[in-house]
Order: structure tokens, then sequence, then C-alpha cells
């Protein structure tokens, strides 16, 4: 594929190159020169995969291109295809709390947008402010709130795709309640762009909370957090995150818990759990963060989780929520045992962590991971390698056994992508 290849079929397409980042992020040369192609148009978009299509060239959709680190080193690349020239918000329905934006634009330029209209995107995750919204949703990134609304997959409410060949269907609707047909959505959100080329969503916007809290319990025991989870999950509380993770700045563990509502109802949801805690005669720590300091918090959150850092693996697990205890600390075991650095962050509702392992002894990182693997799937759970050096990315492998879904996903690929254009070998399975 050439430069040459892409601007002969539309003049207007910009072209740039892949930066030193992205091609270590894909795992290929460092001498790679591979281009990106920016089309200004779904059209153009379409165009251009039909010629990829009629050549067998190999296409990597993306975004911003700062989550292309995920997923496993594609088997062949020969250009990207970004979809940042794609911007702007097509509809805005304030009343029916839509809204429908092409693929390219910047998430943070769409919450800044919402919040003129006292509304907002509930999903926060950590790349989410240098991040395509396109790219966040064929990523499936979710963020800490999603105990109270939800993934993507239950945000978005329609997409525009344009298929290999260049044919664009439309999935879902715009609005909320939508009946009609199967949720083809859910087919698109979290499939690494291996069966189509998002260029628009329509999502489903909440009401900006006119009070938004959250209440910090700290302890040195991570039981201690872990019983308190469990008491406000099944009281009468309705948090909005309910996040365990570790503190290295501070020592010991740290229980976020959001809150939501209106202040009344926020201060009656702080004293109940504290009361909660007393009732286990836990020597827990509160810290009360109300509206303005909760932004910087949740920002710290953000930037906390979305570094890369070398000598480091990113680790994305779940497993069942009454597991999630014993395992954490089966983890910091293990962790401990080969002399590896470890640091999570827990949705304790959820059921699902972020794990950052460091060491400068990549065999222990291996070994690690691999043995954090197999103590969260023996649960029925599972561990993915998000981010780590393309060599330990290979030895541990980035899916592991995951299997659920992964014969009908086989088969929907040959279906749609015979010739398996759209990032070979990035997704499970080696699709």
């Amino acid at each position: 594929m050439t430069n040459f290849d892409v601007q002969q079929l539309i003049e207007s397409c910009r072209l740039t190159k892949c930066t030193d980042q992205m091609i270590k992020s894909l795992g290929q040369p460092e001498n790679a020169d591979i281009p990106v192609a920016e089309p200004c148009s779904e059209d153009e978009a379409a165009g251009i995969l039909r010629h990829a299509s009629g050549r067998g060239l190999a296409v990597i959709p993306m975004g911003s291109g700062n989550q292309l680190h995920i997923g496993e080193n594609p088997r062949r690349v020969d250009f990207l295809l970004s979809s940042r020239q794609l911007t702007g918000i097509v509809e805005h329905s304030a009343g029916d709390l839509t809204i429908t934006v092409r693929a390219g634009t910047p998430y943070s330029e769409i919450q800044t947008y919402l919040r003129e209209h006292s509304q907002f995107i509930p999903i926060q995750p950590p790349a989410a402010d240098d991040s395509t919204v396109g790219g966040l949703v064929a990523t499936a990134a979710s963020g800490p709130e999603r105990i109270l609304y939800g993934s993507w997959r239950d945000n978005v409410l329609g997409l525009r795709v344009v298929y290999p060949n260049g044919n664009v269907i439309r999935t879902g609707g715009k609005v909320v309640k939508n009946v009609a047909g199967y949720d083809m959505n859910k087919l698109f959100v979290g499939s690494y762009g291996s069966l189509g080329f998002i260029s628009e969503i329509t999502l489903r916007v909440r009401p900006y909370p006119k009070h938004k809290e959250i209440l910090i319990a700290q302890s040195d025991r991570l039981k201690e957090l872990t019983e308190l989870a469990a008491l406000v999950l099944a009281s009468e509380c309705i948090p909005s995150r309910l996040e365990l993770s570790s503190n290295p700045a501070a020592g010991g563990y740290e229980l976020a818990i959001g809150c939501d509502e209106v202040g009344s109802a926020a201060s009656y949801q702080a004293e109940r759990i504290r009361a909660l805690a007393g009732t286990l005669g836990a020597a827990v720590e509160f810290t009360r963060l109300m509206n303005e300091p909760v932004e910087p918090y949740e920002l710290q959150y953000r930037t906390r989780w979305k570094g890369l850092e070398p000598d480091s693996l990113l680790l994305r697990a779940a497993c069942p929520i009454p597991d999630m205890t014993d395992r954490l600390s089966l983890f910091e075991k293990e962790a401990s045992a080969r002399n590896v650095s470890m640091e999570f962050a827990a949705s304790l509702g959820v059921g699902t962590l972020r794990i950052r392992l460091r060491s400068t002894v990549p065999s222990a990182l291996v070994e690690t991971a691999l043995r954090l693997r197999e103590l969260s799937e023996e649960r029925g759970g599972y561990l993915v390698v998000e981010y780590g050096e393309a060599p330990l990315k290979k030895e541990i492998g980035v899916w592991g056994t995951i299997q659920n879904g992964l014969s009908i996903m086989k088969g929907i690929k040959q279906t749609v992508d015979p010739a398996c254009i759209l990032s070979p070998g990035r997704y499970a399975g080696g699709l």
C-alpha cells in the first residue's frame, strides 16, 4: 500500500503518517512507513474501504490513535483509517436525552457542549480526555460509574457503520425506547474495529447532577473496605461509584463511594455509610468531597490509569462479585512473591478491575500476569493485557482463553469481512 494508492482514489483525502508511538503500539518494526488515511466524510471512508477490500489491503480503523495498544498486534498493516476528520454534533435532542455525533468528535468536546445544556455522558474511562468518542465505543472503555449508569453497550442507541465492502449500515435508532429488531449496536461496541468502521454514533445522555459527591473510606485493611462495600450494596444506598483501590502514595486502600443525588439525599447516604462502617467496628477514616473537588479527583483517577509506562503491564480483569475480596488478596500475594509491584482499582458492584504490574524483570511480569489470569479464569472470570511491550504481550497472550460468544463472532466476521482486511488478528481468537 502506498500513499499514492489512497490519494489516487480520493484526492481530498488527507494523508498523514503513523507516529512512532502508533507503530510501537501496533507492534510494527520501528522503521515502518505506515500511512494514515483521514477521510472527511462517510462516503470517502466507504470508498477507501471498498478500494482496500478489492486489493486485499489490511486496514486498522482508529480514532485519535491512543488506544492502538489494546488487543493483539495485527498480523499485517497496510494503512490506518482514522475518523479524526469526521467531527461534529449532528443532532442534539435535549428533551429526549439523546445526542448524535460523528465518530471522530473528541469526547471532551462533546462533554463541554453537553455541560452547557446541563447534561453529560456518564461514562468516564481513563483514556476519555484524549480520545474520540468512536474510539471509546470501539474499545468499550468504561469508567468507575458503570454501577449506576452502565457501559457503552447500555448507552449507545444507534450507529452508522461502514462495512469492509464499502456498504453503510445503520443500527438501532435515535430514541431511548427502541424495540425494533435485533440490538445490533452491541455487536460493534467493543469489536476493536474488526467488523466495520464506525462513522456516527447516537448516545443516551443524562441530566448533569445538581449535586455530585464522593465519600472516600480509607483503611490499612483490605477486608474492612470490602465488607463495607458489601453492606453498601445490600443497603438502600444508590452509589454512582463503588471503587476500591490501592493507594500507593498514602499506603493502604481506599473505597470511593459516589452519590449523584440532591444534596439532602447525598448527606443521608454519607451518614448511612458511616453508620454501616460503625456496625463493623472498622477503623475507617472518611473524607467527603462535594461538587467542585469531585472533578479533580475524577481527573486524577483517569490520569493514573491511562498512563503507558515502561517496565510495566496494564491489565483488565473480571470475576464474580462475591469472589472479588478473595481474588484481590491472592493477586497481591502472587505479585509480592515475585517482587512485582502491583496497584489496582476494582469496581466492586460490577466485578471488574484494573491492575498495573511493575518490574524491571520481564520474566517476573510474565509469570505474575499468567498466574493472575489463572486465578481469574478458575472462578469464571478473565484477564486481558491492555498494555505491555510487544514481546511481553506475545508471551502472555492478550486475551487468554476467552470463549464466550467467540464461535458466533467468527461466523459474523466471516460474513462481513471474508477477506479479513479489518484489524486482522487483533481481536480474541485471532479474528
